[in-house]
């Protein structure tokens, strides 16, 4: 039994994205012959959503990935002592799961590339419409919003053309079946057994991020400097290593599980990623059961 379960958790965030960094670095998109360059060889669905829709999903992909792991990353600072801070964790590992189910979705290795190019799609369908809302809050010009629309009617005159459904109605609109919801997708991403994901979503979302955001306020209001070791503020508030490593674990969970598919469709050796990610599920589930 380690001394230091506080940093235990930590190093095997750490671990795991100092590893992830290096392999981008090394690589910067996918190897030739991977599964992903054998769907955009040709690039059959270019249309007016892109001439490059193929290599455009496969790529949201790994910026998703890029996102999820900047997030995991941030996690490990708020959990470490020497940061003096006990705010944001949950919201922290909630973000950084919200992301890497993303990345999940559009990572599935039994879809065809037709269908890797409509969930992107979707995506980019709900950030011009994120982008409207925020022309109107912004009070600018009307030709902002318009640049915006045509975009967006592109995508779905191309889905058309393509055979897909648009549903250009709703706001967002959208292509094929209606998106999963974020608790669906971070069902499928943190795994089995059923409704687990859902469930670390909503203590996420509800009684540990209220309980972080109520301290927060208390110490703030207060001008209380937290003990290096996380002991009496962490204490007063029933904080352990072990009801950390219980309520946010979803977050490890999903982020391993979306850089398998990650590895696997970009053709990355992933011997010293699997490492690290064996690490870190060893480390959360061993101090989630200690006594």
């Amino acid at each position: 039994m380690s001394s230091d379960p506080w940093g235990d958790l930590t190093d095997s965030l750490t671990a795991v994205c100092d590893q992830f960094s290096q392999d981008r670095e090394a690589h910067e998109g996918f190897l030739a012959g991977s599964p992903a360059d054998l769907e955009v060889s040709g690039e059959p669905y270019a249309d007016g959503w892109g001439s490059t829709p193929g290599r455009d999903a496969n790529m949201a992909a790994v910026l998703l990935a890029i996102v999820a792991v900047d997030h995991l990353a941030g996690l490990a600072v708020l959990l470490r002592p020497q940061a003096r801070l006990i705010y944001g964790p949950s919201a922290q590992a909630r973000s950084a799961m919200e992301v890497a189910a993303r990345g999940y979705h559009l990572l599935d290795p039994g879809i065809p590339p037709l269908e890797r190019i409509r969930r992107q799609q979707n995506e980019r369908l709900v950030s011009l419409s994120e982008g409207k809302r925020l022309v109107e809050v912004l009070k600018q010009p009307q030709e902002s919003t318009d640049k915006l629309n045509e975009r967006a009617k592109a995508i779905l005159d191309s889905a058309r053309r393509q055979g897909l459904a648009p549903h250009p109605k709703p706001d967002p609109p959208y292509i094929g079946s209606r998106p999963d919801s974020a608790t669906t997708l971070i069902d499928h991403a943190v795994g089995q057994p059923e409704g687990l994901g859902s469930t670390y979503y909503k203590v996420m979302s509800a009684v540990a991020h209220g309980r972080a955001h109520g301290i927060t306020q208390y110490f703030t209001h207060h001008g209380a400097l937290l003990d290096r070791t996380h002991g009496d503020a962490f204490g007063s508030i029933e904080t352990t290593p072990q009801q950390t490593a219980q309520y946010l674990s979803g977050a490890p969970r999903a982020m391993a599980n979306m850089l398998v598919r990650l590895y696997s469709q970009f053709g990355w050796s992933d011997t010293d990623m699997q490492r690290a990610l064996t690490r870190m599920r060893q480390t959360w589930d061993r101090i989630a059961t200690s006594p």
